[in-house]
């Protein structure tokens, strides 16, 4: 063997010895390889979560959210009348307002509000469920009462328009498409919603 070749085969044995370290170096290791396979799967997870809540968000009523904090945030005031009271001023800000007190007595022939005050109430202690819907039939007289002859003649307007009819007809469906014992148990509120309506003036 020449010097020649002897020479070419040495430099071909560190090149290769080379690419072999450079390999080795460029593999990463196990524990690396733990890391971002844990990563990974830890993305897909927040991804899957972020699509489940976009989907039953998507799926829940308008302002569901802020029934249900305004809900949590009332419920450990032990009078029931002061209970919904609270729920009404987190939800709809100061009933001092009238705006706010028109508001919250509108909502209740808002479809998605509806379905909202169904699910609170379902899933209302069993002590507490029949206590707050009297509380919210009480409240609704005392709106009644307060209403003077411009606010019933607004009110009452508003009503008979014909949005405020097809508002009226869309909760008195949804209403009628909910159980027996729920609408059992909600009667006095629809009582007093009825003389409430019967009381504003005709156009």
């Amino acid at each position: 063997m020449t010097s020649g070749t002897s020479h070419a085969q040495s430099i071909l044995l560190g090149w290769l010895v080379s690419l072999t370290m450079s390999q080795k170096q460029r593999e990463p290791k196990p524990r690396g390889v733990f890391w971002r396979v844990a990563a990974i799967t830890a993305l897909v997870f927040v991804i899957a979560g972020a699509v489940v809540v976009h989907h039953i968000r998507q799926r829940l009523p308008a302002g569901f959210m802020k029934d249900v904090r305004a809900g949590i945030g009332a419920r450990n005031i032990p009078d029931a009348d002061g209970r919904f009271k609270r729920y009404l001023e987190l939800r709809y800000d100061s009933l001092d307002d009238p705006a706010n007190r028109k508001k919250a007595f509108l909502d209740f022939f808002n479809v998605e509000h509806v379905k909202s005050l169904q699910f609170l109430v379902k899933h209302t202690p069993d002590n507490l469920r029949q206590a707050n819907i009297d509380a919210s039939a009480r409240w609704l007289a005392q709106y009644r009462e307060s209403l003077t002859a411009a606010e019933k003649a607004e009110l009452g307007a508003e009503l008979q328009s014909p949005d405020g009819r097809a508002m009226l007809r869309a909760a008195t469906a949804q209403y009628n498409s909910q159980d027996v014992a729920y609408r059992g148990q909600t009667v006095p509120v629809i009582s007093q919603l009825l003389t409430t309506i019967a009381s504003l003036p005709k156009r």
